[in-house]
């Protein structure tokens, strides 16, 4: 049985204790040019208003999106996860935040990739055993910007509140799904016109991992 603890922790993957070299950018050109070859979504598209993992969504809504479709986009979406987090590294002072947080709080992981991919990312670089739960995309009812994945977290520690949970992300898409579950925010070197231009507000913008230690 895990001890229970006085709070909990939510962090993103990728760009946050990971850094990856995935190509987020490309990885949504490709699923996009994919959907618009099988007729799924329109060409014309506002495409800087989408991520990868919101044109899915959108592709849902067509009845063309068959599971032939969906399984041709995640292979595409797998393939640049798997270019991208080829010996991936940690951001810089990941290790030792973990060992400050362990004992206070329920340490988790949201992320929009793969599970598998997940794992083994965090035990190549010796930092599995910090975390209670990894939520990927195939545990999470809808991705993020969805606040399903961190609903989902939230209900394995029915002792604590929402107001006892802080995510951090480097993205617009962790602070929308944690400002939609009523869930704290820190960005962690995010971009911050995008943020503001998606009504997303942190509760606080830092640079440096240990930074947050201020927060807590």
């Amino acid at each position: 049985m895990v001890p229970l603890k006085r709070q909990g922790l939510i962090l993103d993957m990728d760009n946050t204790i990971l850094r990856s070299r995935i190509d987020f950018k490309q990885m949504k050109n490709e699923v996009h040019s994919l959907l618009v070859r099988e007729g799924i979504i329109e060409a014309n598209l506002p495409l800087h208003e989408f991520t990868a993992s919101t044109l899915i969504e959108q592709a849902r809504l067509s009845a063309k999106f068959t599971g032939e479709a969906e399984q041709a986009v995640w292979s595409v979406v797998t393939e640049s996860e798997r270019a991208g987090m080829q010996d991936a590294g940690l951001e810089p002072g990941v290790v030792e935040l973990l060992k400050q947080l362990q004992n206070d709080f329920h340490l988790t992981i949201l992320t929009n990739n793969a599970y598998a991919a997940a794992i083994h990312a965090l035990r190549s670089t010796g930092i599995e055993m910090y975390f209670e739960h990894v939520i990927g995309r195939e545990q999470a009812v809808s991705m993020k910007p969805s606040p399903a994945g961190i609903h989902q977290i939230l209900g394995h520690y029915p002792h604590l509140s929402k107001e006892d949970w802080l995510s951090v992300g480097d993205a617009w898409i962790d602070g929308k799904a944690a400002m939609e579950a009523g869930v704290r925010f820190i960005a962690y070197q995010g971009n911050q016109t995008e943020m503001e231009r998606r009504g997303v507000v942190p509760i606080a913008h830092i640079d440096e991992l240990q930074q947050l230690l201020r927060y807590l």
